[in-house]
Order: C-alpha cells, then structure tokens, then sequence
C-alpha cells in the first residue's frame, strides 16, 4: 500500500463524523477511495475495505453524496517515501491541506505528511513517528490491583466525609450515574442485553456521541452493539486497539481544540477505550465511546480522567457479563453431552457432580443388543430409507434403555451398548438390565409392525447380557466424548451377545447375571461355553421374554437334558431332546443340543467336556 511505517487516517466529517478508519498501510498495496457503488456484488458498505486483487477499495461516501466519483482517489506508495496521488474523477477535484488541490486525471508523487478531503471525509497520510507522538498525548489509567492494599490513614474514614463538601446537584447527578452503572452490572449478571447497556450508558451518561462493544476473536475486531446520538456506525482506531491489546489498560484522548480539520485529523475526536478481559486476563473486546466536533468549531469536549474510569467500569461490567454467558454455554455443552448418555435426572445430578464422571472400578452390568438382518434390510430399502429404518430401531430401543435408568454408552454399526450401575450407584444394576433386555426383544413387534409391509419380511435382535467389575469413565478422547466401561467383563458380554446365533435365543444373560437377579426372572441354563479370544469358559442362560407358562416346563425338560450330556449319558440326553422337540419344534437350544449329543454318540471323545468352544463371535 505504502512503505514501510505510513499510517492512512479516514475521518467522517459533518454528518458522518462518527465514522472512521485508521489503519497501518502495508508495502506494495494500493488503495482506492470513492463513493459506494451499488452495482457492486456483494453489496459495499461504507468505511469496510475491500479487497480486489492486489487492490483495496474503501467507500467513503453514500451512492447520493455526487460530491464524490465513485472511483475517487488512488494512494500507492514510492520507493523513496513519497506517495502516489491519482485522481481517477474526470470530473471532481480533491482539495489538499497547504498544497494544491489535486486536478481531475492528475497523478502527483507528493512527501507525507498528505491531509486532503473528498466530500465529508477528511484523509490522512503521516508516518509512524508522528503517531507515536500522537500516542505520547494520550492518557491511559494504570491498572489496579484486584484487592489494593488498604492505606493505614483509610482507616475509620466514610464515604460521606469525602462527599460533604461537593454540592447537591453534582452529588444528585453523582448517584444517578451511579444508578446507571449498577444497572449494567446487573443486566451483566441476569439478562442478555449488557451489552446494549453499557453502549447506551455511554451516551446517556458518560455523554458521548458514540458507544460501542467491540469483541476481539482471531486477530480482528468487530462491532457487537453500536449506540449514537447521531450517525448510525463507527470504527475505532486499530492503532489505539492494538495498543490496548498489548497493554491492557483504558485509554482516553482530548481533541486540539485550535487545530483545523485539514491540518490535524486529531481535532475530529476525543475517545476513550476500555478492555473487557476474560478469566485469564486476556483481552476480548473493547468498550469504546467518543465525541465529536465539527470542521470550525468545537461542539464536544474532551474525556475526563472520572469519565475514563466510568467507563472501565462499564467495561468491568461488561466482562462479568461474558464470563456469566461462558459458563452458561459450557454448563449447557455439559448438559447436551450428558443428554446424550443419561436420563434427565442423572444429567442434572452430573452437572452438581462432575466427578462422578472420574474414571473408577465398580461393578455395573452391560448389554448389547444386535439387529438381526441389517444386510438384508439394508439392500431392501436403499439408503435413504434404510437411515430412517435405524433411525426408528435404535430410538425405540434407546428408549428402553433410558426408562430403566440406563447409560447409552454408544451405537456400533447396527448394535446397542447400554451399562447399569454407574456413575450412579444401582445396586440393582442386573435387574435393570434383564428388564431393559425383555422390553427391547418385544419392541420387536411394535416395530414389524410399521416396517413389514416396506420390508417384506420381519426383523429380530439379539441381546447378551453379563455383570463385571469394569473401569467406568470418560474411554473416548479430549476431542470426542464418550462414557462407558472398559474391561474383561465387557469383551465378554459382546460375545454372548454373538452366542444367540449359535444357540437361536433372542436374549441370554451369563451366569454372573444370573446369580443377581435370582428368582426375579424366568431362565434356562443351556451350557457352559469358551468364547473367542476369551480363556476362562462361562455359563449361559437364556432369559424368558414371553411369560408363557409351557415354557417352565420346556425350560425344565431341557435343564434335564442338559445334566445328563454333561455327565456323559449322551443317549438318555438325544432321547429327551427328541421328545422335548416333538412337543416343541423348533426350539432352538434343544437342536444345538441334540446335534451335539449326536455328535459324540458317532465320534466318541476320548476326553469329553462339556466346555462348548463356540465357532466365532
């Protein structure tokens, strides 16, 4: 844009006064400066940069304001610290401060410091030193201590022996600014307009042309709230915010009040600017406020040090109100993230109780539920319909879940793993469970119900169950969460889930599940099996879902059975799993048990077990 250390001051005047730009010019860039021009895509707004190749175009004047080209002036910087001067106006001259105004179709090299005027708004060019000294006037406030140490001579003194001797109205006045600060605290800390507040209290009390919020976020600034008492926008100075990021303090200026607008830019404004920290102190927006005067006199004074400390205190307020809003969005992540996973009473009881998430040993209960033809329906519908097939599967039998206080711990693939007994203590964790485990078998029905005549065909699930002592917390990651159990315990309830293939049953629970829930269910015990990569065998027993009375007594006909193939009778075994299965065909672990049976009456084993050692997962 210009060499190296130039700075391009753009400050509305007139009407247009609150309006300004002040930026740190960049080499090798050039600038364009014109009226808004409403064929544009997208639409231009006034005094906002932009960028065409290696172009930057500011408008700085309305489509009506014919005083201005739309294609007004062009700045580029010279190798020798010179600036270029083009006006691209074939029929509107520039007026320059102490040189002469700039023809139509002319081009000038001309030294800094350059103050010209197109329209309302009056320009700037000058180097870094002489906004240094610029920054050398400001005033700042040095940033106290959060607890100053009290002063021995404070001792025993009251506000009103330093308030006695100021006059009524002022002390009138004093309290409703006062009423007026306490007001945006307390909007900070209850109600989602602060931020409104505290820019109109800059108008309204501090009695500023101009208040606005300003929030930081990825190196740029940008309005939150704007208040006037006039024009309808402004744009701080990036020199003074850059400085107020760095520094952290509130800064304040007073105009020259003997200086024309074409010779010192400076006279336009006074300004006070005050960060808004977070937490970690550091800075995320700004509190900033100014006043105005016109091009021959002067209409608004400058800012007062009690004015500037009004104002951090604003800011102060202000702060307090993003910190509020912060936790809420955190506490409201929390409870979405916990939502996902808990019943809304145990979500609220996380959020009181963030450690019970703290990963520990417990004893829960765990269950996965499997959708028997996913493949199948999965090619039926296509995938479209297929997503709002799961979609309802997987709610319906979530729901299950939640209703017995259960944790969804996560969808796989087409599977369910839900745990009981953690983070809250449930003592009754197993039968939980096995009601969960019935109640998911029979929304089976319900959901054939609305998808057979789409499907052609029916769908079923298959649900293992086990009790273990499993590490229990946060087994996802610092990017993704996820709750759930680690451990043994839960390898091995996957894999019983895989056993109702083998054994036909639509839900089997293992022997340590079962010893939990006692009597409360109706089960059979069908073998003692070694699952996949498991060493230690485990007991099956399948969990009654329908409540038919016939099935005690198949239940216990088949137990019998049962004991005689484990103590090596396998011919009394093959003649009572072939009564049993002429009364009840198709019973699906009498089957597996009668092939069993047969198989080692035609290969007997030199060293019978028991021991099932099941084919795959």
């Amino acid at each position: 844009m210009a060499a190296p250390g130039i700075r391009l001051d753009i400050r509305g005047t007139g009407v247009n006064r609150s309006q300004a730009l002040d930026v740190a010019l960049e080499p090798g860039q050039i600038v364009e400066l014109g009226r808004l021009d409403v064929t544009r895509t997208p639409a231009e707004q006034l005094f906002v940069p932009v960028t065409a190749g290696e172009i930057v175009r500011i408008p700085v004047a309305p489509a009506t304001q014919l005083e201005v080209s739309r294609r007004q002036l062009r700045i580029q910087s010279g190798p020798d610290g010179t600036v270029r001067l083009t006006n691209l106006s074939d029929s509107i001259a520039v007026p320059c401060a102490d040189r002469p105004a700039l023809t139509t179709g002319e081009t000038v090299d001309r030294p800094l410091p350059i103050r010209l005027r197109l329209g309302d708004v009056a320009v700037s060019l000058s180097r870094d030193e002489q906004a240094k000294d610029e920054d050398a006037s400001l005033g700042t406030l040095e940033r106290a201590p959060p607890f100053p140490a009290r002063q021995p001579d404070d001792a025993g003194r009251a506000a009103g022996i330093f308030l006695r001797d100021i006059p009524l109205p002022a002390l009138e006045s004093l309290v409703c600014w006062w009423r007026d600060v306490i007001e945006v605290l307390q909007s900070a800390s209850n109600s989602e307009d602060f931020f409104q507040k505290a820019a109109r209290a800059l108008v309204r009390l501090v009695g500023l042309d101009l208040g606005a919020v300003f929030l930081h976020d990825q190196g740029t600034w940008r309005p939150a709230v704007i208040e006037t008492a006039g024009a309808s926008s402004a744009r701080p100075s990036t020199r003074v915010l850059s400085r107020l990021l760095t520094e952290k303090r509130t800064f304040f200026s007073q105009p020259d009040e003997t200086a024309d607008v074409l010779t010192s830019l400076a006279a336009l404004d006074s300004f006070v600017a005050a960060p808004i920290l977070d937490r970690d102190d550091r800075v995320i927006g700004a509190l900033y406020g100014h006043r105005s005067r016109g091009l021959t006199q002067a209409d608004g004074a400058g800012i007062t040090r009690l004015e500037a400390l009004l104002v951090e205190t604003l800011a102060c307020g202000v702060a307090a109100g993003l910190a509020r809003l912060e936790q809420q969005r955190a506490a409201m992540a929390r409870k979405v993230q916990f939502d996902q996973f808990f019943s809304a009473e145990l979500s609220t009881e996380l959020e009181a109780q963030p450690d019970l998430l703290a990963g520990r040993d417990t004893e829960v209960t765990v269950l996965f539920c499997d959708i028997r033809g996913f493949s199948r329906v999965s090619e039926c519908l296509g995938p479209t319909h297929t997503m709002e097939w799961i979609g309802d599967v997987l709610s319906a039998l979530s729901d299950e879940v939640v209703a017995t206080g259960g944790v969804l711990v996560d969808y796989i693939g087409d599977a369910v793993l839900a745990m009981w007994g953690a983070p809250q203590r449930q003592p009754d964790h197993a039968l939980r469970a096995c009601r969960t485990a019935r109640a998911m078998v029979r929304q089976a029905g319900p959901i054939n119900t609305r998808w057979k005549p789409r499907l052609g065909a029916s769908c079923s699930f298959g649900v293992g169950v086990n009790s273990a002592v499993a590490r229990v917390g946060n087994i996802g990651s610092t990017r993704k969460f996820k709750y759930g159990p680690l451990g043994n315990g839960v390898n091995l309830g996957s894999r019983v889930e895989g056993a109702t293939k083998y054994l036909r049953v639509p839900a089997l629970v293992t022997g340590a599940t079962r010893r939990l829930v006692g009597n409360e269910f109706h089960t059979r015990r069908l073998c003692t099996v070694r699952v996949v990569n498991i060493v230690e065998p485990v007991e099956l027993h399948e969990l009654d879902c329908t409540d038919e009375p016939m099935r005690r007594e198949l239940f216990a006909r088949y137990e019998e059975a049962l004991e005689a193939f484990e103590q090596g009778d396998f011919r009394s075994a093959a003649r009572m799993l072939g009564n049993l299965l002429a009364a009840v065909p198709g019973d699906g672990p009498s089957l597996v048990l009668l092939s069993r049976a047969v198989e080692c009456m035609v290969h007997e084993p030199a060293d019978f077990s028991p021991v099932w050692q099941l084919p795959g997962k």
